[in-house]
């Protein structure tokens, strides 16, 4: 288990520590203050050496998939930076993992394209040559054909990105379109969910299929059921020609396709799902309270505790919803597992003018405060 995290050079976080991790964390604070950047960091210290699933998921937070543009991509990579002056641009997470420490460093070489995008770099030595394998991004036609009647996006260098772990580097070539697949595996399995990872059609397809695989498509239906009995079940029903449908929904008097249901009844279902697909890793979810009515959040809550127990996840959660806090605090103190409120830490970021600060309470302490003393703990 993680259990301890220092940060260096990442967006606004110059040197910053989180520590005291439990099995599941809520990450609380105002708007602006480093939630999101807290869960993203953590994704991609669980990625280590791998640097496209950090590319592709957090760095980007899901805007480049269908957008191409790179000027767009390298402006994401320099914001996601505390020093952007300074070539290498450089990151390091440093965690504490099962008791030993694992630390990745992260050298970042942008291409002749950010002297482009910001003149002041222009003829900077430092940055990547691509004159001999690459235009730049505003001379180059983006499409070209390859076989007739079939194109493809021109590639376009964006950085050379080196990951060091003890005494090795792994080096991946940023490109726009952006690499999908790397064959360096990850230090820790891990998945990343936002607001709007449950409208990934292909993915709930794969979710549904692994639930069906551990014949947990039952259980997930049962508990979405408490809160909404009109759903019957989930099916994979063939279009009239055979091809592939996405998942359905089976209602009482009809059957409608899963992302035409709201947003509860989606992000219930993926959510769930994802601890079964990505079993034994670790998990972040920005905004978990989005979509969820407040009749329905001591369900879900108890539902997440026990699929993180069964699955054994480590959860890192972020929420501005104290009412979702208050339902999930009380599910961890009354659910029959042994223990589990001080698995679930609440932490706690607050500005003060001797910087950022932190506090960590048990899911026990942080119930009680707010049950007896109402305290304010986002």
């Amino acid at each position: 288990m993680l259990e301890k995290l220092n940060i260096q050079g990442f967006r606004k976080y110059k040197d910053f520590t989180v520590k005291d991790f439990g099995q599941i964390n809520f990450i609380l604070g105002n708007n602006n203050i480093g939630k999101t950047s807290i869960l993203e960091s953590i994704y991609a210290w669980a990625c280590g050496q791998n640097a496209v699933p950090f590319f592709n998921i957090p760095l980007s937070r899901g805007r480049y998939s269908g957008i191409q543009q790179p000027y767009w991509v390298m402006e994401e990579l320099l914001a996601s930076v505390y020093d952007r002056r300074t070539i290498p641009l450089s990151m390091i997470f440093d965690g504490v993992y099962n008791g030993r420490d694992v630390r990745f460093e992260h050298s970042i070489y942008p291409s002749e394209l950010l002297g482009e995008y910001d003149t002041s770099y222009k003829n900077n030595s430092d940055l990547i040559s691509v004159s001999n394998n690459s235009k730049s991004a505003g001379d180059m036609n983006p499409i070209i054909a390859t076989v007739p009647g079939i194109f493809q996006m021109q590639q376009t260098m964006i950085a050379k990105w080196d990951v060091k772990y003890n005494d090795n580097v792994i080096s991946t070539d940023i490109t726009v379109p952006t690499s999908q697949v790397s064959k360096v595996r990850p230090f820790k399995l891990a998945k990343y969910i936002d607001v709007l990872s449950h409208t990934g059609i292909s993915e709930c397809i794969q979710i549904y299929a692994s639930l069906k695989r551990e014949k947990k498509l039952d259980e997930v239906v049962n508990e979405i059921r408490k809160v909404y009995p009109e759903v019957r079940g989930f099916d994979m029903i063939p279009y009239p020609d055979g091809s592939q449908s996405p998942i359905s929904v089976i209602k009482e008097d009809r059957v409608l396709p899963l992302y035409a249901c709201g947003d509860g009844i989606q992000r219930w279902f993926y959510i769930l799902g994802a601890f079964v697909l990505y079993k034994n890793s670790i998990i972040c979810i920005d905004e978990i309270d989005t979509g969820f009515h407040h009749e329905a959040q001591t369900e879900f809550s108890t539902d997440l505790i026990r699929a993180a127990v069964q699955n054994g996840v480590q959860l890192f959660i972020t929420t501005h919803n104290i009412e979702f806090l208050d339902n999930f605090l009380k599910s961890a103190c009354t659910i029959e597992s042994s223990g589990m409120d001080s698995r679930i830490k609440v932490i706690t970021m607050r500005e003060t003018q001797n910087g950022l600060k932190v506090r960590t309470m048990n899911a026990k302490d942080a119930y009680n405060s707010r049950e007896h003393f109402n305290l304010e703990l986002r």
